[in-house]
């Protein structure tokens, strides 16, 4: 049945694709952007910000994004995602317009089935790094005044004509939370704007701080908005007052501020928090509200939104996690017609050493581990450990029976319970359980198995995007023959590896003739000598790369090195490109296949 559900499919791409060559020849293709994802040693993504509540059961909305760095080394296009795990991903398009570290924010979709940790793939341009997201169950709660008008609220930032949102626009709410979990509180839109708050709560009547998003229109007149906060089947109303503009400037406009205090202690790696502030002098010429804020340099920046009645002092709040140690220059705007600006520099310094314990009970082994073959980037284990001190840190098990498994040095930039993924070294001799010791006070242990070499090897290639692995297995069902009313011979073959948490399929279409030695078969080929590859990774890996007529981009070049009538079996060898799921080029190289047809 798979035989024949995987050649209809290969026919009708084949019909699709032609029919479509005189459409798509009209069209000019984009330039895709070309760089790599920013990651520490490990693998982590550098810096990585996870935002918003992860429920179980709970659709994923705009407040879900994950945000990560990308060092664009050519402009262009782009798409970068990662895989599905636990029933969501994230993703997100656009242009890279500049070169150098961007910064790029991917939404999530999607709902969680089931509470954990769940460590994400991200990928761009061949490029991989993790992220880490905690799924929790739902919580339950009320809103204090619902459902008048909020009580306990409090309003803060500016909010006049034109303004655009910032960090400094919140409004306080006071929240009865009943059952521990994760929130998702918003309000409608009102003048543009509107507030939300996504996270985890615990039980007990507590404040929490809405975010406002948004831009209020220039025609909008002032006075005072009614906004009605929603969370679950509770409400309730405050008000937000859009006041005329103030006219000011910054002292040292127009060079570098003056005077200019800068507070708190800026390490790489380590998020800012509310001691990370600036202090500017502002001339008010006319008092009112007041947007300043700076660029973001080295991932963070600097805000303050509110009013200012007279000349005087501004502290302007941080944000963001610093990269890199170094200088950095800041540009403060002060908004308005015309806009007043100066700079400052700033100092961030390298980061100490973490403190942290390990979960050896949390461990995950992934890949092949079979004896007498080499381990590689596929051979990992990921393990929980709990940050107490951020910095960084280097995690290295004794050798047993070949293999050592590592992590680091890398940096740790976030406290709290977090994933490690441990990369395995070395050659495993002997079959079986082994016990490996991570001798971190207080030590613990884990187990890898490995299993014994497959008799024979039926098929393998290998993927050359870093990190370079050899995939390799058994056949699993072989087919030859026509397949009316599809014209011609097809060859199928599926796949997978000993554990059998891969799969390999392989379709070789001769739509004039049949199967014979020498002939080439290639999944750009639209008429005769059709081909398709397509391959799952390892599970947990949840990726797949494929190639066929209908995929641009993608050439895999297939030669029949023998086809013996006598034995039923055919060989040949494979190469060229691929694409995973986020459309990225996978380059395979040195593929070869044997198969027993019955």
């Amino acid at each position: 049945m798979m035989k024949k559900y995987l050649l209809y499919w290969v026919a009708l791409v084949v019909l699709i694709f032609a029919a479509c060559q005189k459409e798509l020849s009209f069209e000019l293709p984009n330039t895709p952007a070309e760089g790599s994802l920013q990651s520490d040693i490990t693998g982590d993504c550098l810096p990585k910000t996870v935002s918003g509540a992860y429920a179980v059961g709970a659709a994923l909305g705009a407040a879900n994004t994950i945000s990560i760095d990308v060092n664009v080394t050519k402009v262009g296009t782009y798409t970068i995602s990662t895989d599905t795990i636990n029933g969501y991903y994230f993703r997100a398009t656009g242009s890279f317009t500049r070169t150098g570290v961007n910064s790029v924010t991917l939404r999530g979709n999607g709902a969680p089935f089931a509470a954990g940790t769940n460590n994400f793939v991200v990928s761009f341009d061949s490029t991989f790094c993790d992220v880490q997201v905690t799924v929790t169950q739902p919580g339950v709660g009320t809103l204090a005044g619902s459902p008048n008008a909020c009580a306990l609220i409090t309003v803060a930032g500016g909010y006049t004509p034109g303004a655009v949102m910032g960090a400094g626009n919140t409004a306080t709410v006071q929240v009865n939370v009943t059952t521990a979990g994760a929130f998702t509180i918003t309000t409608d839109t009102v003048a543009g704007v509107w507030f939300t708050y996504s996270g985890a709560l615990g039980a007990g009547a507590q404040p929490v701080v809405l975010t406002a998003n948004g831009t209020i229109p220039a025609a909008t007149t002032t006075g005072d908005k009614t906004f009605k906060v929603k969370l679950g089947t509770s409400t309730c109303t405050f008000l937000v007052t859009v006041a005329a503009p103030g006219v000011a400037t910054l002292g040292g406009a127009g060079g570098a501020c003056t005077p200019i205090t800068v507070n708190g202690t800026y390490n790489t790696g380590s998020a800012l928090t509310a001691t990370n502030t600036i202090v500017v002098n502002v001339t008010v010429t006319t008092p009112g509200v007041f947007n300043i804020t700076t660029n973001t340099v080295n991932g963070y920046s600097y805000a303050f939104s509110g009013n200012i009645a007279a000349t005087g002092p501004v502290t302007l709040t941080g944000t963001g996690t610093p990269v890199a140690a170094g200088t950095d220059n800041f540009t403060v705007t002060l908004a308005g017609t015309p806009a007043s600006t100066c700079t400052f520099p700033n100092t961030v310094n390298a980061a100490g050493v973490a403190v942290y314990t390990v979960d050896c009970t949390s461990a995950v082994q992934d890949g092949l581990y079979e004896q007498g073959t080499q381990l590689n980037a596929s051979n990992t284990v990921d393990i929980n450990v709990n940050v107490t001190v951020i910095g960084t840190y280097n995690i290295t098990t004794t050798a047993v029976n070949g293999m050592t498994f590592s992590s680091g040095p890398g940096t740790f930039t976030t406290t709290g319970p977090q994933t490690v993924t441990l990369r395995a070294t070395g050659t495993p001799t002997t079959a079986g359980a082994n016990t490996i010791t991570i001798p971190i006070a207080p030590t613990c242990t884990f187990d890898v198995t490995v299993d014994p070499p497959l008799p024979t090897y039926h098929w393998q290639f290998t993927v050359t995007n870093a990190p370079q692995t050899i995939y390799r297995g058994e056949n699993d069902g072989v087919a030859l023959g026509s397949n009316p009313p599809i014209p011609g011979t097809s060859f199928v073959l599926l796949g997978s590896n000993a554990l059998q948490s891969d799969a390999l399929a392989i379709a070789l279409i001769d739509l004039d003739g049949t199967i014979n030695n020498g002939e080439t078969y290639s999944t750009s080929a639209t008429i005769t000598n059709v081909a398709i590859f397509s391959y799952d990774l390892p599970s947990p890996l949840t990726d797949t790369y494929s190639a066929d007529p209908s995929i641009t981009g993608a050439t895999m070049t297939f030669t029949v090195t023998n086809h013996n009538v006598g034995t039923k079996t055919i060989t040949g060898t494979f190469s060229g490109t691929a694409k995973n799921a986020a459309g990225q080029v996978i380059t395979i190289t040195t593929g070869t296949f044997t198969a027993t047809y019955p």
